[in-house]
């Protein structure tokens, strides 16, 4: 008899060491993913900002537009890349689609330190291009820079 209850304790004592760890375990587990939860929701939050950040530019853009103090093109480059950012309904998607178009048909057209490197004669080149551009989507443009500016 004295041999099942040294058998017995020793069970016991293992099965209150298995215990012990998966409760360990559980308890890591809960700490591990209460700390997932709080970064996904302050990378949401960032996300969100980001995105009214995005819409803001956006807005502010459009009016400079519609005031005189960006042109065209300008504004197509700048609002596609803001657009990505800035998700919202569809037709806010389809207000901002004139100025992807326009900036794909832009992106070919060197920026910043390249446009300052080209010679004179390429620079009145493309800005002859954007010109054209420009006016082709003039009207859309309006209308879609009216339109976020509502």
């Amino acid at each position: 008899m004295s041999n099942y209850v040294l058998w017995l304790i020793l069970a016991a004592l293992i099965i209150a060491v298995l215990a012990a760890v998966a409760g360990n375990l559980l308890w890591r587990l809960r700490l591990q993913t209460q700390a997932e939860k709080a970064a996904l929701q302050q990378a949401e939050q960032e996300s969100l900002a980001e995105q009214i950040d995005a819409q803001q530019g956006i807005e502010v853009l459009a009016r400079c537009y519609l005031g005189g103090q960006v042109g065209g093109s300008e504004l197509a480059l700048r609002i596609a890349v803001l657009a990505e950012t800035a998700r919202r309904d569809r037709n806010y998607l389809k207000d901002t689609a004139v100025f992807s178009e326009m900036a794909a048909a832009l992106a070919h057209i060197p920026t910043h330190q390249a446009w300052k490197s080209l010679s004179a004669e390429q620079r009145a080149k493309y800005s002859t291009e954007m010109a054209l551009l420009e006016g082709k989507y003039s009207e859309q443009i309006r209308a879609a820079a009216a339109a976020i500016v509502e």
